[in-house]
């Protein structure tokens, strides 16, 4: 079976500044997946299969605190929780199992279902027109939703460069990165989703198009991958969307 997968990932960040160093941050992400696969048949033509959806995910509403420097690095503590806004639908499985796992008809969920913790670290280091980077992230489910599932949790540590070109509302940057996601849960049972570690690459470009909005592209392409199991993937990951800072 040959499979192709398409992820857009829209995000949409407000950010707001309380104090110079304390403020709270809410983004939320907007998914258009698409799956298809050419199923091979002993009679007949093959079979072409597809499933897609789209609409919001799940919203991350953060805490965020600024430190003074340290050596030249400005660290920027995030805390918060990932809020269950994206929908939600009662897995289904085939009847046998696959080494102990559950094989899953439909891979497809815009949202966990569950309150997550989040939590993340960036540490930023600027000499004009350079910026370096490095930031980790993690978000960890404790606990099934209400069909029964508990998504996988995840981890990122990566760290990257970023210039203002000769025109100064344009930056690019590059970032590499690490990924490394638990599989999912139902009832106790693992499931062949999630599971894995990513090695990206991501370039891109941001543009200031007015006080305090920043739009910006991104495509996060895989070097290395190494799966637990059969699951949702693909050969690049788009990335692009709209922060409003205040």
């Amino acid at each position: 079976m040959q499979e192709r997968t398409r992820i857009l990932v829209p995000l949409v960040t407000l950010d707001v500044g309380i104090t110079p160093r304390f403020g709270v941050q809410a983004a939320a992400s907007i998914p258009d997946v698409t799956r298809s696969a050419t199923i091979p048949r002993a009679a007949g033509a093959p079979l072409d299969f597809r499933e897609t959806f789209s609409g919001l995910g799940d919203t991350s509403v953060l805490g965020w605190y600024r430190f003074n420097k340290i050596k030249g690095w400005a660290p920027l503590l995030n805390v918060g929780v990932s809020l269950p806004t994206g929908k939600t639908e009662r897995p289904r499985f085939r009847p046998e199992l696959q080494d102990g796992n559950l094989v899953p008809m439909s891979r497809l969920q815009r949202g966990s279902g569950t309150v997550d913790p989040v939590f993340g670290l960036n540490l930023n280091w600027g000499s004009d027109p350079w910026t370096r980077f490095i930031s980790v992230a993690a978000r960890t489910p404790l606990y099934e939703n209400s069909d029964g599932l508990r998504t996988g949790s995840s981890f990122e540590i990566g760290g990257g460069v970023a210039r203002y070109t000769p025109i100064r509302k344009i930056g690019v940057f590059g970032r590499l990165g690490w990924l490394h996601r638990e599989q999912d849960v139902f009832r106790g049972t693992r499931v062949l989703v999630g599971g894995g570690d990513w090695l990206y690459a991501t370039p891109g470009v941001g543009i200031l198009v007015g006080k305090g909005i920043n739009v910006q592209a991104e495509v996060k392409l895989p070097l290395y991958r190494s799966l637990a199991n059969k699951q949702l993937d693909s050969r690049a990951i788009f990335q692009f969307g709209v922060s409003r800072a205040f």
